[in-house]
């Protein structure tokens, strides 16, 4: 049986989504299982985040390519209207779980092929899969899917408000973001967009598209430094800055990759960005408020930022705040981390092209 405090546990994961890693974790380890994988599904496609203990696994078998032949999603989704959890031996034959490549190749390699997963369907086309991966074998899995059932309206519905709050908040930033003249949306590793404003919308004709759902830029040249930027967000939690040109090649907008270090920090977070549009030509600097909400910066880390904006040098700027050189140079460093740059020069760049008629006076 499982711990008496896991429903309560899971509960308290559904309003601090902070926690669904802990929990997750700890499912997996009560049912005798290895780690969790959750994957959220809809019509522009799959996006996973997996505990700790089985991250690098899944993600060694997403860059080998077997997620493209993965009949554990296909399968499971097409009995998606079961009401508990299913193993790989309930949606394969025992021939297939040592001869299909994605068992025979890496999961019996990895001790991974014995698994069970539930589908929680959302309200439309979405949905969420809990899988449970490394059992000790098919057996083990299967008796683990039988107490799983217990547990799985109460992972259903904690599962599904987790989802609603991130999208909210997600929804809510870029929103936010709208209000202050800024052009905004989000999206997931594999540039998947989740939401965006109507400043973002505008452009996406001239400047942007979005093909399978997957958000590109109209120059072919940008498109590739696009995708050589996501990848790097997948692999680093880098962000960048990158020119957007139209499709006759004009210069127009800087498009700027921010990783979504404080807005889904929780089992939801895929490890995405968002993404800000920005015009040339912007003649102030953003107050340090909309700053440090855009980069989810300390007040102190803000206050840096904008005063290199402004062209102090880390000297000047400690003597303004009463601080020493070394705390002001720490504080940039910190700054340089959050907003995927590397110099001063490209912080003022970045942050002057975020400037707008309606941004505060810090």
């Amino acid at each position: 049986m499982f711990d008496a405090g896991l429903i309560g546990d899971i509960y308290e994961a559904a309003a601090v989504p902070e926690r669904w890693a802990g929990v997750l974790q700890t499912l997996a380890d009560q049912a005798g299982a290895r780690g969790s994988n959750l994957i959220r599904f809809g019509p522009q496609g799959l996006a996973m985040t997996s505990t700790e203990s089985v991250q690098a696994l899944t993600v060694e078998f997403d860059r080998l390519g077997y997620n493209a032949q993965n009949t554990r999603v296909s399968r499971l989704l097409a009995r998606g209207d079961h009401p508990g959890f299913l193993t790989d031996s309930d949606v394969h034959s025992a021939d297939e779980l040592v001869s299909l490549p994605i068992y025979s190749e890496f999961l019996v390699p990895h001790g991974m092929d014995a698994g069970a997963a539930t589908v929680i369907q959302g309200a439309g086309e979405d949905g969420l899969i809990l899988a449970l991966e490394g059992f000790a074998g098919h057996e083990a899995s299967r008796q683990a899917a039988r107490r799983l059932d217990a547990l799985r309206p109460h992972l259903a519905r904690a599962l599904a408000l987790s989802a609603q709050l991130r999208m909210q908040r997600v929804e809510a930033a870029v929103n936010a973001l709208d209000l202050v003249s800024v052009a905004a949306g989000v999206i997931d590793p594999a540039g998947r967009i989740e939401a965006m404003n109507p400043r973002f919308a505008a452009a996406m004709d001239s400047l942007l598209a979005q093909r399978a759902g997957v958000l590109h830029a109209v120059h072919p040249g940008c498109d590739a430094q696009l995708r050589v930027a996501l990848a790097r967000l997948r692999e680093r939690r880098a962000g960048c800055s990158l020119p957007l040109r139209d499709a006759q090649g004009a210069a127009r907008h800087a498009l700027h990759l921010v990783p979504m270090h404080g807005l889904a920090r929780d089992a939801f977070d895929s490890a995405g960005a968002v993404v800000i549009l920005a015009g040339a030509g912007n003649p102030s600097v953003p107050g340090a408020d909309l700053i440090r909400a855009l980069f989810d910066l300390t007040p102190a880390e803000a206050r840096v930022a904008r005063a290199v904006a402004q062209g102090l040098s880390p000297t000047e700027i400690a003597s303004r705040h009463t601080a020493s050189p070394a705390t002001v140079r720490t504080q940039l460093k910190h700054v340089f981390a959050k907003t995927g740059v590397t110099r001063q020069t490209e912080l003022a760049v970045l942050l002057a092209s975020l400037a707008g008629p309606l941004d505060p006076a810090a």
